[in-house]
């Protein structure tokens, strides 16, 4: 009997919710929220990955294409003047962003320990290329 009694009841209720059903402009105006929300976060997704592929390269990495394009711009100057000449512009930009990034960074100098439980933590790096040819240079040179 209660079974039916609370049926009944539940049933009374959403019949209760339909009268309340939201007019057409609201509705409209629901739809647009709705569209606004997911564009904003389709653009969010997207800058979320175009900053996690840029968080790949290094900023000396930066530095060295500026290099390039300012060369490249130089060697190639006759090729296409105008062309090169905003190759130079962006490679000189680039170059001064990634300079000034570099050496107004806080974490630039090692003058700031990392610890953990109250010990310094040091992390030893595997060698890069230009260590490594510093190590074959100097074994070449001691000869």
């Amino acid at each position: 009997m209660s079974d039916s009694n609370r049926l009944e009841r539940e049933i009374e209720e959403i019949l209760g919710k339909i009268e309340q059903f939201p007019d057409a402009t609201s509705r409209r105006r629901r739809s647009r929220n709705r569209t606004l929300q997911r564009l904003g976060t389709a653009i969010s997704d997207r800058q979320r990955a175009l900053m996690r592929w840029l968080s790949r390269f290094t900023m000396s990495q930066v530095m060295l294409t500026s290099f390039i394009l300012i060369l490249a711009s130089l060697f190639f100057r006759r090729a296409a003047p105008g062309l090169m000449a905003w190759v130079l512009y962006a490679g000189i930009i680039l170059f001064v962003t990634s300079f000034a990034i570099l050496m107004f960074s806080r974490n630039s100098g090692s003058s700031s320990q990392q610890k953990w439980r109250g010990r310094t933590v040091q992390y030893r790096a595997t060698p890069g290329i230009t260590d490594r040819l510093r190590q074959w240079w100097r074994m070449r040179t001691r000869r």
